[in-house]
């Protein structure tokens, strides 16, 4: 996901009102755009559901959420969690210098 400035008309993805030249947008790729905030209230709801459902951080469930938005989490038996962008790049770099 990439945040831009629109500089075409389109149609977000999430509100399905109109994006117009000028708007801050969230680009998901071959067509498909967000608002920014509209991708923000998403973010904000997809975590009081799993707050609502009971779920915790680090869930299958939330695992599923975070691989939606095109990331992947990667679990060790020794506990510790790694979550990687589409390129393969670390959310939290530089960590631990593996990406950089």
């Amino acid at each position: 996901m990439k945040t831009l400035v629109a500089k075409y008309k389109g149609v977000c993805q999430i509100c399905e009102r109109a994006i117009s030249p000028g708007q801050s947008i969230n680009y998901h790729g071959k067509g498909r755009v967000e608002h920014v905030e509209c991708s923000d209230a998403d973010d904000e709801e997809s975590a009081n559901e799993d707050e609502a459902a009971g779920l915790e951080p680090g869930t299958l469930a939330s695992d599923r959420r975070l691989a939606r938005q095109g990331l992947s989490v990667i679990r060790f038996s020794s506990g510790a969690v790694m979550t990687q962008n589409s390129r393969g790049r670390c959310i939290d770099a530089p960590c631990c210098g593996c990406c950089s």
